[in-house]
């Protein structure tokens, strides 16, 4: 009898580790995305008078030590709808022949060989010289006011922008505003690079931006901005 007992006691022991050892087993490993490239060449809002331009950023590294390869973007817009051209390549850097006379967008993205995707690095933006021969493009719209991500304390506001045109161009104003971070167009052909909203509502984000139109129909189109009410 004594005998038996020291059996089942050792049983109970050995199926109480047993257990602990698979829920050990059963805890997954979870590997992390490389780190956000951060970008280098060519410089944001930069006028180029070429067409073929070296794209640089910095290398990213993974926290487990795994292949790194970049996923290059290179868009008509800021929100990258109109995407001219992408790429997978496993260098930091990238040459790209681009048409004249245009207005561009590229960021970057870092993976590693599991599939995993850094966040996005910041977007720039640069438009090409055009042909001599035909329009030159206006400038891409700049932020005048309110300030980029700022919190405003009243509920209406007045947007001012500012854009030039090397031809002297009259230029004309297609506003994008809304809650949404691709905001609809609720105005176009404004005349003056401004424009007063009233009846905001509070403890909320807008979002907006301008496309800018001269009047041989080039055209170039903002960054998307945005302000938040108290």
């Amino acid at each position: 009898m004594k005998n038996i007992n020291i059996f089942f006691f050792c049983l109970i022991l050995l199926t109480s580790c047993s257990g602990e050892s698979d829920s050990t087993d059963e805890i997954e490993y979870q590997n992390e995305a490389p780190n956000t490239p951060s970008l280098s060449l060519p410089e944001n809002d930069l006028y180029c008078t070429v067409n073929e331009l070296n794209f640089k950023w910095s290398s990213s590294t993974d926290p487990e030590g795994d292949e790194v390869s970049y996923l290059f973007e290179l868009a008509e817009d800021s929100d990258f709808s109109e995407m001219y051209f992408e790429t997978e390549i496993s260098n930091s850097t990238i040459s790209k022949e681009v048409p004249k006379g245009k207005n561009f967008y590229w960021r970057v993205r870092a993976k590693d060989d599991k599939n995993n995707y850094s966040t996005y690095s910041s977007t720039r933006n640069f438009y090409t010289e055009a042909e001599q021969t035909s329009n030159s493009l206006p400038s891409v719209p700049q932020l005048v006011t309110p300030d980029n991500n700022s919190v405003i304390a009243e509920l209406e506001i007045e947007l001012q922008w500012e854009a030039t045109d090397e031809d002297e161009d009259l230029l004309r104003y297609d506003l994008y505003f809304g809650t949404s971070s691709s905001p609809v167009l609720i105005e176009e052909n404004l005349e003056k690079n401004s424009y007063s909203i009233n009846n905001l509502s509070p403890s909320t984000t807008y979002y907006w931006h301008i496309k800018v139109r001269d009047e041989n129909s080039g055209v170039a189109i903002g960054q998307v901005w945005s302000f938040e009410t108290q």
